[in-house]
């Protein structure tokens, strides 16, 4: 681990390619100089590279989220810094200050940019350090966000920096994750505001890709890593390449296309999804099902309308040999209050989970080293659920869902999508699509709906190097 590079490179002290170009001991006695002239702090040569590099991030922290300007860190020593950023993380983590105090250097600013306070078992996902080295925001009008307005605004600066939307479909690690990405491009000047705008997410992820792999000489091994841990990586921090071990995935609907609306001409669709995966070891025989929240498509669909994604599951751990069942129903709840759509989407959504996780658990039971138990499985489940969905109606009447009249609420597709042991893996990147013509029970709303669905499955590693580095 070497530090030094990532407080030169956050700082703007000197670029990417710079660095590539430097030894650790030019990349030292460069943080050396700049320490001295930025700060009051003396003898900085006797110091360790450890200790100097969290000096250095207690500069560039305090710098960079506009806590101190140069002017007033020229008066100040590292023990001032560190007292000064304990003082402003108090106010936004209302930790205590002995709790704060007993913090290294490096990990008081890795709690400054979103890093999990310790003894939390909730994966950081550092929204607030992407606005924070992105420069978009400073620490103090972070403090007055909300995490609800920290995302939005972090999906608008993506927009902004970027050739695509539906940032809003990303869970807050993903969105982190880019964010990250797109301020480490930003702040090495390895891509200029213009060219970024030109590219997508993954066109960004590939980008710095190349870039760190021309620093660590990793190569492909880079790809498996999370967009966090790339930029961490990049910043002079071990990459952990974990092998032989369950990996972590999302199933992603990267578009949909509405060829015929549910609702008739004069109204528009409001379209929520649901996923529900089912993971299935047929070694063990045991079923695992995950859970999404509903996924908002759009609100206002029309025929011909193409709504681009990604809307992606919850993330999930898998073996290589596992089979999986992916559950996906659409449902336009445009009938339906704005304010209640959410609620029905949720409950349309725990109907699906208490649907594919019996048939799961009990079919699952029955099977004893039959090498297709993973398909015998889906087939189960496929079956139930088609017949649940049909149960439906056009009103949800079973759920207690009633909208008023002209009711046009209800199924626009659904699907059971099978992958037996080991084509899950297969799958990996590659773009597939389906077409669907959903059901029409009041002749007021038109013609049945006609739609088609672009999916891929995604590698989403979990954890990994930034939430475990100490």
């Amino acid at each position: 681990m070497f530090l030094i590079r990532g407080v030169l490179l956050a700082g703007g002290f000197r670029l990417q390619h710079e660095l590539d170009k430097m030894t650790h001991d030019d990349m030292r006695n460069t943080l050396i100089v700049e320490l001295g002239g930025r700060t009051r702090q003396t003898k900085l040569q006797s110091f360790d590279d450890d200790t100097l590099a969290g000096m250095g991030a207690l500069l560039v922290f305090l710098r960079t989220s506009r806590i101190r300007d140069d002017g007033a860190l020229k008066a100040m020593t590292a023990d001032d810094m560190r007292n000064t950023l304990i003082v402003e993380l108090g106010v936004q983590t209302q930790m205590s200050g002995p709790a704060l105090q007993a913090m290294g250097n490096v990990n008081l600013v890795l709690l400054g940019l979103g890093k999990p306070q310790p003894g939390e078992l909730t994966m950081g996902h550092y929204i607030r350090g992407a606005l924070l080295a992105g420069k978009f925001r400073t620490q103090h009008e972070l403090n007055s966000m909300s995490a609800d307005d920290q995302r939005n605004t972090l999906i608008v600066e993506m927009a902004r920096h970027s050739n695509q939307n539906g940032y809003q479909a990303f869970n807050d690690f993903a969105l982190g994750g880019v964010g990250a990405v797109l301020a480490f491009l930003r702040t090495a000047r390895i891509r200029t505001d213009a060219e970024l705008k030109t590219m997508s997410a993954d066109d960004q992820r590939n980008v710095a890709i190349v870039e760190i792999g021309s620093q660590t000489g990793l190569g492909t091994k880079l790809q498996g890593l999370t967009n966090i841990d790339l930029v961490l990586t990049a910043l002079g921090v071990d990459p952990v390449i974990k092998a032989a071990r369950p990996r972590s995935y999302v199933f992603s609907v990267d578009s949909f296309e509405c060829r015929t609306q549910k609702s008739d001409n004069d109204h528009s669709d409001s379209d929520w999804l649901t996923l529900v995966v089912t993971a299935v070891d047929p070694v063990s025989k045991n079923a695992r099902v995950v859970r999404t929240e509903p996924l908002r498509l759009e609100g206002a669909i029309k025929t011909g309308d193409v709504i681009k994604g990604p809307f992606q599951s919850s993330p999930f751990e898998l073996k290589d040999g596992d089979a999986v069942v992916v559950n996906c129903l659409v449902t336009n709840l445009g009938s339906s209050r704005a304010e209640d759509q959410f609620k029905e989407g949720v409950q349309i959504t725990n109907k699906v989970v208490d649907i594919a996780a019996p048939i799961a658990g009990a079919v699952v039971g029955f099977i004893f080293g039959d090498p297709q138990a993973g398909f015998a499985i889906g087939k189960e489940i496929a079956g139930g659920f088609d017949l649940a969905v049909k149960g439906l109606g056009e009103a949800f009447d079973f759920l207690g869902i009633h909208a008023g009249p002209g009711n046009c609420n209800g199924e626009v597709l659904s699907d059971t999508i099978i992958y037996q042991p080991g084509e899950w893996v297969q799958a990996v990147n590659r773009a597939a699509s389906k077409t669907y013509i959903g059901p029409q029970g009041n002749e007021r709303c038109g013609s049945p709906p006609e739609s088609a669905l672009n999916f891929s499955v995604q590698r989403f590693p979990p954890g990994g190097i930034f939430g475990n580095d100490g």
